[in-house]
């Protein structure tokens, strides 16, 4: 699916969680890869709002229960016919190790990020529009002047105590991902509706188009049934307009 584009549509607020922090660690990485002041702007961007994400103390434990859940789930199959259980035990081997990094205390190096005067200064400027300019925050200006390794190795550690974090999101995506095949299917006149078994584990909704299709969906889901309505939109200045034709279309729907 290289030459297909792929849009996601969370059915649940864990699965909506997961998915924004996966968004903002990637932004993340992308920014530590340039050497500019804006990169690395960006980069304390992402860390204020990865912060704000996580901030309620039962995020870290939701995420070892959702760890635990899918470990408990994938080694049901361990008897199922036809399983590899090869790489069935690699997934297992993978998340027991992810799980072992999240229990490792790292409550003081998060704190110190928390509790930073430098960063705490900034982010509570970031919010205001041109709030971090250079006569707001000389401080910031001052540190953005540095060699862009040490500006570097400063987010690295700031970053660091994220990375157990970073991983259990990546990994319990993955997994998710992975749960579903995806079939092709037909949305009537630009509309496809599904029911859902609300007593499941319904986690994620993707649908795959080809490159360059001029339609996009817009997804909408529940407990019961989720539904798809294909837009169409020339250009920015034109509002979306709902298609006419029959849209065929991948689909997964991810349940685990």
């Amino acid at each position: 699916m290289s030459q297909s584009i792929c849009y996601e549509q969370p059915l649940n607020e864990r699965a909506r969680a997961l998915l924004r922090l996966e968004f903002l660690f990637q932004q993340i990485n992308h920014a530590l890869i340039g050497p500019s002041t804006w990169n690395s702007r960006a980069a304390l961007q992402g860390l204020f709002n990865i912060l704000t994400v996580t901030g309620r103390n039962e995020f870290k434990k939701e995420l070892l229960k959702e760890l635990e859940r899918h470990a408990s789930t994938l080694s049901r199959l361990r008897q199922s016919p036809g399983i590899d259980t090869v790489a069935l035990s690699s997934v297992l081997a993978k998340i027991s190790e992810v799980i072992g990094q999240i229990h490792r205390p790292n409550s003081l190096a998060l704190d110190t990020v928390r509790q930073s005067e430098f960063l705490g200064a900034i982010q509570n400027r970031i919010q205001i529009p041109g709030g971090t300019c250079r006569f707001d925050l000389p401080a910031l200006h001052h540190w953005l002047q540095q060699e862009p390794e040490i500006r570097n190795r400063d987010l690295q550690e700031w970053l660091a105590p994220f990375s157990p974090m970073r991983d259990a999101v990546f990994l319990i995506l993955q997994l998710i991902r992975d749960s579903a095949t995806p079939r092709t299917e037909t949305a009537i006149r630009g509309f496809f509706q599904r029911g859902l078994d609300a007593n499941a584990p319904n986690q994620l909704i993707r649908v795959w188009l080809p490159s360059g299709d001029p339609r996009f969906p817009e997804i909408s889901g529940g407990r019961h049934r989720f539904t798809i309505h294909f837009l169409e939109q020339s250009n920015p200045y034109h509002r979306a307009t709902p298609s006419l034709a029959d849209v065929a279309f991948d689909l997964a729907c991810c349940i685990i």
